[in-house]
């Protein structure tokens, strides 16, 4: 039987390129890949490389094994996966992180159609308002914001994939004069007191900085609150306005109206991260085609 961990040291140099970068992508010194590539060889009887210059490039042979190792490399992955829920006690489960809206707007409707399809599922929902997923009891399913503009965001151990851009509205009591405007440009929030639901650091609170300072202003805040709900019975109490994603909009208090923003139309990219070693659970596909499914164009 080959040694697997051999296996992936040649991997890796097939797929870099040279000795000395698949020992930069491993954290092994350069003569360790070396004697790893050396041992497969004599193992498998076959050479897998040869001189190029001054480096090494692989054998139509080495190439070989390279392809059709693949398969097997993808099925000790999933036994990883398998592995990892049963150390973290997660088998029949399926653990979901997400921000607030999305929690309340999407989970709810992937959990009742997983349910059907999988009735023996538990779910584990948590906030995500925090940095990316690291370390043990990592979710297998990560929802998250992005700015736009910004590089798609890497996470180690995980493969993303964008899900849609949302629009920010602006809510206010329905006494002002906002009111009459079917579009609200950004410059006609500066001379109002604005209420915060965010941190100014994060995601959410860098767009809607971003897009302030493309209107030319610096919003006055009146008041900083920990999430949408509050930040919208604020601004229905007339206490200022509040600029927030259409997800969190929900179902607004009687005395509260929205409209969409321009000049510029503040937006969040909403992407979702799926654990490289739980992509083969049947229950995590799902789960990123109801996410799919859900945030598609109308």
């Amino acid at each position: 039987m080959l040694d697997v961990n051999r296996l992936r040291v040649f991997r890796a140099v097939v797929a870099s390129g040279s000795v000395q970068a698949a020992a930069l992508n491993l954290g092994y010194t350069p003569s360790a890949i070396s004697q790893h590539v050396s041992a497969l060889q004599r193992e498998t009887g076959l050479q897998l490389f040869e001189k190029s210059g001054r480096g090494i490039s692989a054998t139509p042979t080495g190439r070989a094994l390279a392809a059709q190792s693949d398969e097997v490399m993808n099925n000790l992955a999933r036994l990883d996966g398998v592995v990892d829920d049963l150390r973290e006690g997660r088998t029949g489960t399926l653990a979901i992180s997400c921000f607030a809206s999305a929690g309340e707007q999407w989970i709810p409707l992937v959990a009742r159609s997983l349910q059907r399809d999988f009735p023996d599922v538990q779910f584990t929902v948590d906030l995500n308002e925090q940095p990316s997923p690291t370390g043990p009891g990592r979710p297998d399913i990560d929802v998250r914001t992005e700015q736009p503009e910004d590089p798609p965001t890497r996470v180690n151990g995980y493969t993303r994939y964008e899900l849609t851009e949302e629009p920010y509205w602006v809510v206010f009591s329905s006494d002002n004069p906002l009111a009459e405007l079917g579009v609200v440009p950004m410059s006609a929030l500066a001379d109002h007191r604005w209420v915060m639901d965010n941190q100014d650091d994060d995601v959410c609170g860098r767009i809607v900085r971003g897009a302030t300072r493309a209107a030319g202003f610096t919003p006055r805040y009146s008041a900083q609150t920990v999430d949408h709900h509050t930040s919208i019975a604020f601004a229905a109490a007339g206490i200022g306005v509040a600029v927030i994603p259409q997800l969190a909009l929900g179902v607004l208090p009687a005395d509260a109206c929205s409209r969409p923003i321009a000049d510029p139309a503040p937006r969040r990219r909403i992407v979702v991260f799926v654990r490289d070693n739980a992509s083969a659970n049947p229950a995590v596909a799902r789960t990123l085609q109801l996410l799919r499914d859900i945030t598609a164009p109308v």
